[in-house]
């Protein structure tokens, strides 16, 4: 792995051949310039950690291409030198935003030192920097990031809820990607429960008729398959926290019993003969709209109202884009830890383009690419071209009909959509329905009006 970039600016040839050549040897990655023109041309481009520049140049004052680096890239140090040690001279470079200043000849022991004190103070001044911008609470081994206020009353409620000791049915609503699992683990982690288990039943991934096996277990016999004894996820979370994600998508049928349960903590498994009474703390979430569904039938208003004690929203990242910046960098801080990499950072164009972005799938789908790119792509800092790249890749994974020559009717775009969406999902209703944007009655009608299995 190369060190850090250090760029040299002088117009002496043998000077800065010599600077180039004890820089390599130390570790660093020189480049060099022979004027500040060339030098500020890179400073825009190219991402740099030091600058070494002469203060008389060819084509200007050292001075005054400092003043323009420090307007382009702020946090760069840089170190100025010249044969010409005036004490004027060395304060207004100071002034002008100068780490320090050395005269020549130059000592390699007092450069060699002053590089990494410029360099360290540099990354001490960026970690106060990134900080600043964007908060990162750490909740025991969960972290919740983000710097907007919607996430800073998130991280509010977290706190207050196990701080008080209580263990209010909680109820998480956001859309697919933005972070409702780790909203349930961050609770769990920091309240009273945190040594006993955290359980997860996703309401979408078990088929209708076994939901009510999963969450209360059931006996042996209860049913054709039921041919040994199963304790449910209700009993074994028994003091810690049960998490019902996609709650919106449970069964009626096992709606009704999961409210049994909240409003007595007791539960009979399926085919059992006794009652068993637990002690669980029940966080639910969801990305459908309840009220609306409780209009329609599909989801109980007493259960709402039961599971409703702490609302929990999460707004999608268009809602709060300044937090794209912040989870960025986070999960290629978790990505190369996870891929056992080098660090990599984002070049400011990088981050323009991630927040330019549109990112439908939230804070997962800003995960997704980042880990492509980390994946693929080599160099040790990621640049916009490199966004741009795998966005491109990312777009066409969504669905998408080709309009055939000589016309289409608007049936035949709606069967193919319909059929892309079962395939893609692997013939889960409720998740193609989720792709589609509709709610699975209405994906179930279009079905048999499609004639699609």
């Amino acid at each position: 792995m190369s060190g850090p970039r250090v760029f040299v600016c002088d117009d002496e040839a043998l000077i800065r051949m010599w600077l180039e050549e004890h820089l390599r040897e130390q570790g660093y990655t020189p480049r060099v310039f022979a004027d500040g023109t060339s030098l500020l041309r890179a400073v825009e481009s190219e991402p740099v950690d030091l600058v070494l520049l002469d203060l008389r140049l060819p084509d200007g004052s050292g001075t005054d291409f400092l003043e323009s680096i420090k307007e382009r890239v702020p946090t760069v140090p840089v170190i100025m030198i010249s044969a010409y040690g005036e004490v004027e001279t060395a304060v207004a470079a100071v002034r002008a935003g100068a780490h320090h200043f050395l005269e020549k000849p130059i000592e390699l022991a007092e450069l060699f030192l002053l590089i990494e004190q410029a360099l360290e103070s540099s990354r001490l001044s960026s970690e106060v920097d990134r900080y600043r911008e964007g908060f990162r609470w750490q909740f025991s081994d969960v972290s919740f990031v983000g710097r907007s206020a919607s996430c800073r009353k998130v991280a509010g409620l977290i706190a207050r809820v196990a701080a008080s000791g209580q263990s209010p049915n909680v109820l998480i609503r956001g859309e697919s990607g933005t972070g409702k699992d780790v909203v349930a683990r961050a609770i769990h982690a920091e309240g009273p429960r945190r040594e006993f288990p955290f359980l997860r039943l996703d309401c979408t991934a078990i088929p209708e008729h076994l939901v009510e096996s999963e969450l209360f277990g059931h006996a042996r016999g209860a049913f054709t398959d039921a041919k040994e004894f199963k304790p449910g996820l209700v009993e074994l979370a028994d003091h810690g926290t049960l998490f019902l994600d996609e709650i919106g998508d449970m069964p009626v049928g096992a709606q009704a019993k999961l409210l049994g349960f909240l409003e007595t903590r007791t539960f009979r498994q399926v085919g059992g003969i006794r009652d068993i009474t637990v002690d669980v703390h029940v966080i639910a979430a969801t990305n459908r709209d309840l009220e609306a569904a409780t209009e329609a039938g599909d989801f109980r208003r007493d259960l709402f109202f039961r599971i409703n004690v702490l609302p929990i929203e999460l707004l999608p990242l268009q809602k709060r884009p300044e937090d794209i910046a912040p989870l960025a960098a986070h999960f290629i801080n978790v990505l190369s830890r996870e891929l056992r990499g080098p660090p990599r950072r984002l070049t400011p164009e990088a981050i323009e383009v991630l927040e330019r972005a549109e990112w439908p799938g939230n804070a997962r789908e800003i995960r997704n690419v980042l880990e492509r790119v980390l994946l693929l792509e080599d160099s040790e800092t990621i640049t916009g071209a490199h966004l741009r790249s795998h966005l491109r890749d990312e777009a066409s994974e969504h669905l998408q009909y080709v309009l055939p020559a000589g016309g289409v009717y608007l049936d035949d775009v709606e069967k193919n959509m319909i059929r892309q969406a079962m395939e893609r999902t692997g013939g889960n209703k409720t998740a193609a329905a989720r792709l589609l944007g509709l709610c699975r009655d209405t994906l179930r009608y279009r079905l048999e009006k499609h004639g699609i299995e």
